[in-house]
């Protein structure tokens, strides 16, 4: 089982409850995979995709990271905690009587675009090399610099005050839990974010994941996960010959006829066999920069 689980990016529908070293855990428990890693993870409090990264796959993990996210984030006014979310203490309540779905709807645009937004003290951010949520836990604050963040759509699901539902669809590094308490402090009352599923990552979905509490079914399936190549899906695709493919294998990188409209493009070689040769960027004159090289071997599992 181990060997045809690797050299692959297997979507899973997280628990909530469970962090996700805690999936991988059990992952590697039910897989046994010597090399498992992520790309991305996910609060305890929330549900929904992770992308889990087995062998070679393991090096996909920054480039699949910058893929856009989408969640649907439950909002509860009424009160802040010092997490952000219903998990905390609660740090200041208020009455919401006076805020309704009209201006709910009038407030959400003011959070579209890019924007910045500080990173929240529970989080995997680190000061001086501890994580910031483990000096929040001791009581202690950090001045954190404002990020920049894009936020590309918010629509409004539902309205049951005092929660309301919210779809986002955003860049990397924007914290949901902390665009709720900004809503609550745009709407003038305490709120946090009440649950949340992360329901896409880029071209992924909830729809080919497995849930973490059936890793065994795995086995049953005959694609568990995407191949390298498939999972770069977002970058385009460029046919190597057999001869520029052996080249790879010393570093050199190959020059192509196809004009791309700009450079600085990530684009994926693929071998005459159909797996992922390298990543590379593109410059100038069909002339390609290498970025990462899979071995033969690696890349075929």
């Amino acid at each position: 089982m181990k060997d045809r689980f690797d050299n692959l990016v297997i979507p899973v529908d997280k628990s909530t409850g469970l962090s996700t070293y805690d999936v991988i855990r059990r992952f590697r428990k039910t897989v046994r995979a010597d090399k498992v890693g992520h790309s991305g993870t996910l609060d305890p409090l929330a549900t929904g995709l992770v992308l889990i990264l087995t062998g070679a796959a393991t090096k996909l993990s920054n480039y699949l990271m910058e893929l856009p996210k989408t969640y649907i984030a439950d909002v509860r006014l009424g009160e802040a905690t010092d997490t952000q979310d219903s998990t905390g203490t609660v740090l200041r309540s208020a009455g919401w009587g006076g805020v309704g779905e009209e201006q709910i709807r009038e407030m959400l645009p003011r959070f579209t675009g890019t924007r910045m937004q500080v990173p929240p003290m529970y989080s995997a951010l680190k000061h001086k090399g501890t994580p910031l949520y483990a000096l929040a836990r001791k009581g202690q604050e950090i001045d954190r610099a404002p990020r920049e963040v894009d936020t590309h759509e918010i629509e409004l699901l539902g309205c049951d005050l005092p929660i309301f539902r919210i779809m986002v669809r955003c860049s990397r590094g924007m914290y949901v839990r902390v665009l709720a308490e900004e809503m609550g402090d745009a709407l003038g009352v305490p709120a946090c974010l009440h649950n949340l599923v992360r329901t896409e990552v880029g071209h992924f979905n909830l729809d080919s994941a497995v849930k973490d509490t059936d890793f065994a079914a795995l086995a049953g399936m005959e694609k568990p996960g995407y191949s390298l190549s498939e999972a770069l899906g977002h970058f385009p695709a460029v046919e190597l010959s057999a001869v520029q493919a052996r080249g790879l294998e010393n570093g050199i990188a190959p020059r192509i006829r196809e004009s791309f409209p700009q450079t600085g493009v990530y684009v994926r070689l693929i071998r005459p066999d159909g797996e992922l040769g390298a990543i590379a960027e593109t410059g100038a004159a069909g002339i390609l920069h290498l970025k990462k090289v899979f071995n033969v071997a690696a890349a075929s599992g």
